[in-house]
């Protein structure tokens, strides 16, 4: 049993510091990445550096189970080029005995990202979406530059342009964004987002200005072409299929995009509280299906059937998000079961390539059931607990069946 406990802790070791290892060369590449693409759309290193650490916090979610899975696959490569495994087994020492070691690596790391993703998560998502933290200092900072974007609200308006001048006086401006007309100028509405087609804004010129006193940021438009969306359907059906665009000049038109710091996405809410709100919009659901029932004018139906979309779609919604929080830390565990038989199993001198074959499985199997399932649930209503987690369920198949061919040989 000596001899067992010293292998675990060798094991243990080696898997430990090559999980390290790999998370901060991921680290590093989200860094990389993250900063290159914050630069080159304009924004000043004072923005940048604040903001990455948000984002590198974050990005841990994801990187974490192939950084694990990475140490797993490396470390027991490792083990079986240098003949250490062919010497354990002739000791009489299982091969499934050699999985402890990394059970013990996997466990806490599992059990700290299903801690957090409840509360740490959302707090992370939410940071990256608050505009109020870094917009006002990023317009003193933007400066000139050609072809860039900034994110404007929490509901996916952005504004692109062809050169900004100064950090505010921008030319060829485009934006999308899902407005509310109020004869000259724009605001943001919640309403109908997902049934209503966004407004498409062309401008030749464009100014950014901060209106504090009102909260937003205007956005000061010239020589503009709006279009909007105008549903064509006799019925009045919200259907995507059945709307149009109406073109509209103007000389001058202002679109302000509120800076809100607390209010929150339904995805960015903690999981208690987004199940909380859940539950409010079940009892929603429930009481508009009760009334759906009752006879009563065609306009009246039409506006309820369109609020029952709205809240079924929104629970569905809050389902996926939660199971996908789930998902990606149980993802440690079905990515390390994955990679370390597989590392025993081909034998190989090799060291990378147990790596390279595990991360081509979870990219093929792991990441298109599990976002596929995330929208299978929101289109049809299925199961999220079932299509979330199926990547999770398929890769511990899979290494289930690896573990069985491993104890035959």
């Amino acid at each position: 049993m000596k001899k067992f406990g010293v292998l675990d802790r060798y094991l243990l070791k080696d898997l430990t510091v090559s999980s390290i290892f790999c998370q901060m060369v991921l680290s590093i590449l989200v860094s990389i990445v993250f900063s290159m693409k914050a630069v080159s759309s304009g924004y000043s290193l004072g923005i940048v550096i604040p903001w990455l650490g948000d984002s590198l916090l974050y990005s841990l979610y994801f990187t974490v189970p192939l950084s694990v899975m990475a140490g797993c696959t490396l470390s027991y490569g490792r083990f079986v080029a240098d003949r250490e495994y062919t010497a354990s087994v002739a000791s009489g020492i299982s091969p499934i005995r050699l999985f402890l070691p990394m059970f013990l690596l996997v466990a806490p790391v599992m059990l700290g990202l299903l801690l957090t993703q409840s509360t740490l998560l959302p707090e992370l998502q939410h940071r990256k979406q608050d505009l109020s933290r870094f917009f006002i200092k990023q317009l003193e900072n933007i400066g000139d530059g050609r072809k860039g974007q900034i994110p404007l609200d929490e509901q996916g308006g952005v504004i692109y342009w062809e050169e900004i001048r100064k950090g505010t006086d921008m030319s060829m401006v485009y934006i999308e964004k899902q407005l509310d007309a109020q004869g000259g100028s724009a605001i943001p509405s919640l309403a109908d987002i997902d049934e209503k087609p966004p407004t498409t804004i062309l401008a030749d010129r464009a100014k950014l200005s901060i209106a504090e006193n009102k909260a937003v940021i205007r956005l000061t438009l010239r020589d503009v072409q709006v279009m909007y969306p105008v549903n064509r359907s006799e019925d009045g059906t919200r259907d995507l299929l059945n709307w149009d665009h109406e073109k509209i000049n103007f000389d001058q038109f202002n679109v302000d995009f509120p800076i809100n710091s607390s209010k929150r996405r339904q995805n960015d809410l903690p999981t208690a509280d987004l199940i909380s709100l859940m539950d409010g919009k079940k009892s929603e659901l429930d009481t508009v299906e009760a009334m759906l029932n009752v006879p009563s004018d065609p306009d009246t139906k039409r506006a309820l059937q369109s609020e029952k979309k709205a809240l079924t779609r929104s629970l569905r919604r809050g389902d996926t998000e939660i199971w996908r929080r789930r998902a990606m830390a149980l993802a440690v565990l079905s990515f390390a079961l994955l990679g370390s038989p597989l590392a025993l199993l081909l034998r190989t001198n090799q060291r990378l390539v147990p790596f390279f074959f595990a991360v081509l499985a979870v990219l093929a199997v792991f990441y298109p059931l599990t976002y596929g399932g995330i929208q299978l649930s929101r289109a049809t209503g299925a199961p999220a607990w079932i299509t979330v987690l199926s990547g999770n369920y398929a890769l511990i198949l899979v290494s289930l069946g690896l573990i069985f061919r491993l104890r035959l040989r």
